[in-house]
């Protein structure tokens, strides 16, 4: 049987993050406010995993922002919900691989850092 960690394409840093995200529907578009927030449990080039009070459905499309400590930019990003796993506390530990990553700039807008990693 195969390892896990030799699928990985990026590698998984344990980080404790703020994440704030929307689930993004597509009829309302704005991106100005996040609804809700969280904490990373890890996180890489290619996605997060992430804890939240409330249930997010598998597929969902998200808006992330992700503040990561001593870094002075936010990372911004789109990704899909791949999983979700309920914990014994009642709260949500959330699988996102992510299809646009970049940063928010000095200037408070999203600026692309590069393209999003590839669907498997």
């Amino acid at each position: 049987m195969m390892d896990i960690t030799t699928k990985r394409k990026y590698p998984r840093f344990s980080k404790d993050c703020e994440v704030r995200f929307k689930v993004l529907d597509f009829e309302d578009m704005p991106l100005n406010e996040m609804s809700y927030s969280g904490e990373t449990v890890n996180i890489s080039g290619g996605g997060a995993c992430f804890k939240s009070e409330s249930r997010i459905a598998d597929d969902s499309v998200l808006a992330l922002e992700i503040s990561v400590p001593d870094v002075r930019q936010s990372v911004v990003a789109i990704g899909r919900v791949v999983w979700v796993k309920e914990n014994d506390d009642g709260s949500f530990e959330n699988g996102v691989e992510f299809w646009w990553l970049g940063y928010r700039g000095e200037d408070d807008e999203p600026t692309a850092q590069y393209g999003a990693t590839t669907t498997e």
